[in-house]
Formats: C-alpha cells, sequence, structure tokens
C-alpha cells in the first residue's frame, strides 16, 4: 500500500483470500498507527468500517477488499 503500487496490492489479495476479510480489516486496522501519517488515519478507518459493512452484501469479496485497500492507496498518506 506504501508504495501505491495496485498490481501487488491485487496479488497479495488474491494470495490471501483463504484469509477471514473481517481479520484482514483487523490487522489493517491495528496497524495504522504504524505505517500512517496520523492525520490520515480517520480516513482510513472510515474506509475499513464501510467496507467491513459491505462485506456482508457483496457477490465478491476480492473486489471488496481490493477496493478497501485501493481507496485506503488513493485517501491515505504513509510515513
Amino acid at each position: 500500500l506504501r508504495q501505491k503500487n495496485f498490481g501487488i496490492v491485487r496479488k497479495w489479495v488474491v494470495e490471501n483470500l483463504d484469509n477471514d476479510p473481517n481479520l484482514i480489516f483487523r490487522k489493517i486496522y491495528d496497524h495504522l498507527y504504524d505505517v500512517l501519517i496520523p492525520n490520515t488515519i480517520p480516513a482510513a478507518v472510515l474506509v475499513i468500517a464501510k467496507y467491513q459493512y459491505q462485506q456482508a452484501f457483496v457477490a465478491d469479496q476480492e473486489i471488496n477488499l481490493l477496493a478497501a485497500l485501493t481507496e485506503i492507496m488513493v485517501e491515505c498518506k504513509f510515513k
């Protein structure tokens, strides 16, 4: 995410689809303070909350997770 490389992020999502999406979102949330500039953390929390809620309704979990990570890449600034 830090490198804002969509191709690598997409590959990571495909390789980690077997994991519970809730756990993935939780791990991302737990590491926000380590990797993001503090004033962009609220935006990341809103993205995580939105996509975590949507995951119950989407037809394709891969697309939902990739969209969440893409939005974090675009909206947030990394250390």
